[in-house]
């Protein structure tokens, strides 16, 4: 994937997506992901690679 965000801006707008209390915080973390890979389903797609190989190497 071309120009991946750094893993900790992935976190971070994932964190957003998990905070219920504040809706628009919670839309703008998702509408984040959508931008830096196209949809949801590629970031989830992305981050579980991610978790995977970061599992590969412990």
């Amino acid at each position: 994937m071309i120009n991946t965000p750094p893993e900790s801006l992935i976190r971070t707008w994932v964190w957003m997506m998990s905070e219920n209390n504040n809706p628009e915080l919670m839309s703008k973390g998702k509408q984040n992901l959508i931008n830096a890979f196209g949809s949801m389903q590629k970031a989830i797609e992305y981050i579980e690679k991610s978790v995977e190989a970061s599992e590969a190497r412990s």
